[in-house]
This record gives C-alpha cells, sequence and structure tokens, in this order.
C-alpha cells in the first residue's frame, strides 16, 4: 500500500532534519551482549555502532532487535 504523502520525502529529508548525530555510544566487534544492552538501556537507544576491535573502522549497526533474533534462533 502507496501512501501518496510519504512519497514525496527521501531518507536524505529526514536525516537533514535530525541533524548530524554524533556517536557518543558505540561497542567494539568483541563487546558483549550484556555491555551492549547495558548502554542501550542506559542511553534509552535501541542500537548502536560497531568498530572492529583492531583497526577501529566501522563494522555494523547492532540493534535490540538483533540481538533478540539471535538469541531465540541460536539455540
Amino acid at each position: 500500500m502507496k501512501t501518496a504523502a510519504l512519497e514525496k520525502y527521501t531518507v536524505r529529508d529526514v536525516l537533514e532534519y535530525r541533524g548530524n548525530p554524533q556517536l557518543y555510544h558505540t561497542i567494539n566487534d568483541v563487546g558483549t551482549v550484556e555491555d551492549a544492552l547495558g548502554l542501550m538501556r542506559d542511553h534509552d537507544i535501541v542500537s548502536l555502532p560497531v568498530f572492529d576491535s583492531n583497526s577501529q573502522s566501522f563494522v555494523d549497526i547492532v540493534s535490540v532487535y538483533d540481538i533478540r533474533d539471535y538469541i531465540i534462533h541460536s539455540k
């Protein structure tokens, strides 16, 4: 179902409206799930940028939904 009102907006519009986000809260790829969930809880966020622990380069984003799905499906 298409919504005509949404067709005129782009993701860039949303990013420009939001402003430049600061990466105050990140985690490295060897951080624990407990650490990630603690950061998300403490800072009222649902996802974290993940950086490679050796090169400090961006790897991906992990969310509470990713963690939930991993726990449910990894049994």
